[in-house]
């Protein structure tokens, strides 16, 4: 009796899950097919979870005249996110191991310094003063991943995982000559490997995601990152339809404004979406060790 009712309590989670993730998927449906849908059709009709006049209009309109930037801002996005992705786990993992160490006297003072960073901030003017005339970090590559190298709540995510690890390993390792240096890359890291995994999901995302940096610390067009590139897009197209057309070397052009939106979010999120299933089983272990572990 008990497994037929836990089999039952079973299958109800499972179909709720299933439920769940097909509301989550029906906003990336609606944006494949909308991306692929006339301008005209999806004004009248509204959208539809197939396409309304199937036609590649509007990546053919996006990629006309942009192919050549589209495809340099998408190889920018994946070197800022590769060397940001690289970068922030290293000072995260190390942060985190020095106020996991038990030894170290003062790794509560550096804990809470981190956490006070959560509660107060100086504000964007003093923080784009430091960036542009003290770090100098206006139109290069760096200042599209430095200013995220060290997110306080992921730190924290490795902290409590490194604490899960048993200290008798470590205590071992000290005794036997291990230098802090070598505890951390040789123990500290092939044990937190899930949790590594865990924080460089967030790190990528983050990187791959982020347009701020470039539109604060970025004019030069040959760093735009893809969702900068297409923030830029977006905003002309808007602009251009905002007068229903507009008037170019003689001829009336209409910019297929809603389609071209699902189509930006198509050629934003498709590279994401193709990680994350390999991610997945990774990112929620890593998640759940660090919660519960401390």
């Amino acid at each position: 009796m008990q497994t037929t009712e836990n089999k039952g309590l079973l299958i109800f989670f499972y179909c709720c899950i299933a439920v769940f993730s097909i509301i989550c998927l029906v906003p990336f449906i609606l944006a494949v097919s909308g991306s692929l849908s006339t301008e005209s059709r999806i004004a009248a009709e509204g959208y539809s979870f197939w396409p309304r006049g199937f036609t590649f209009e509007t990546y053919e309109f996006l990629f006309g005249s942009k192919a050549q930037q589209i495809l340099r801002a998408y190889s920018m996005s994946v070197i800022v996110t590769m060397l940001g992705t690289v970068s922030a786990v290293l000072v995260t993992t190390a942060y985190a191991y020095v106020i996991s160490v038990k030894s170290f006297r003062l790794k509560n003072f550096f804990a809470f310094f981190a956490y006070f960073t959560m509660l107060f901030s100086g504000g964007t003017l003093p923080w784009y003063l430091l960036s542009t005339k003290y770090y100098h970090l206006g139109d290069t590559l760096i200042g599209l991943f430095i200013p995220y190298v060290l997110s306080v709540f992921l730190m924290f995510l490795m902290a409590n995982y490194f604490r899960s690890i048993p200290h008798e390993i470590v205590e071992s390792a000290q005794i036997d000559g291990a230098g802090h240096l070598r505890i951390f890359f040789s123990i500290m890291i092939p044990l937190g490997r899930v949790g590594l995994v865990t924080i460089s999901l967030f790190y990528a995302l983050q990187f791959w995601n982020d347009f701020y940096l470039p539109l604060m610390l970025v004019s030069d067009q040959n760093l735009y990152t893809i969702q900068y590139l297409m923030y830029n897009m977006m905003a002309n197209i808007q602009f251009l339809a905002s007068g229903n057309a507009a008037q170019v070397g003689g001829a009336i052009i209409a910019p297929p404004l809603e389609t071209a939106k699902m189509a930006m979010t198509c050629l934003t999120v498709l590279p994401i979406a193709i990680l994350y299933p390999f991610l997945q089983r990774f990112f929620v272990k890593g998640i759940i060790v660090g919660s519960v572990k401390g």
